[in-house]
């Protein structure tokens, strides 16, 4: 992790309750917000600061690309195991809206930008912002996306054992490193 970050066993159910004000601040009259939390999600080992700050980014993102007047914002917390049941559990974070979504082609495009070093053009800096902050915290990034459909971005970050208050290593070691995907059509 980054020397900068400040990491603390926390739950993401608090860092979304914690940064509700912001996030309906900032989404004002332009989306419904639906929010469905996993209170028994175990916690995870990050920075509060910077997960506020990835989920607010993720809202902006979406706020921007809904159509009004019928523009939802879905926000989710849930605890979950790989497909294969033997690999470490984690949390994932999802933030979903029913925008303007993007095509397969869009959606490469972003995920080259978001690797490549050069932020003069392209992705904005919020997403760029959203991808370190993951990444620091040993995260991955997918993206799912169709035209006319909406976009949903998932945030998997390892769940620390709440028995033992240590983090699992290597949590998506084995499992696809692919961090966009478009969505199944």
């Amino acid at each position: 992790m980054s020397p900068s970050l400040a990491p603390r066993l926390l739950s993401l159910c608090g860092v979304i309750r914690d940064t509700l004000p912001l996030v309906r601040a900032a989404i004002a009259s332009t989306a419904v917000l639906r929010i469905a939390m996993d209170e028994q999600a175990p916690p995870v080992e990050a920075d509060p600061a910077a997960m506020q700050r990835v989920l607010l980014e993720l809202v902006l993102n979406a706020s921007q690309a809904i159509r009004q007047p019928h523009g939802v914002i879905e926000i989710g917390v849930v605890g979950m195991t790989g497909s294969n049941g033997h690999s470490h559990p984690f949390v994932r974070l999802t933030v979903a809206d029913n925008g303007i979504g993007m095509d397969g082609a869009s959606v490469g495009n972003l995920r080259q930008q978001l690797v490549e070093a050069d932020p003069s053009h392209g992705v904005g800096l919020g997403l760029r912002i959203v991808h370190r902050a993951v990444s620091a915290h040993g995260g991955r990034l997918l993206i799912d996306s169709q035209p006319g459909n909406g976009t949903t971005v998932r945030v998997d970050l390892p769940a620390v054992s709440q028995r033992s208050g240590i983090r699992g290593s290597g949590a998506f070691e084995g499992e696809d490193r692919s961090w966009v995907r478009r969505r199944p059509t």
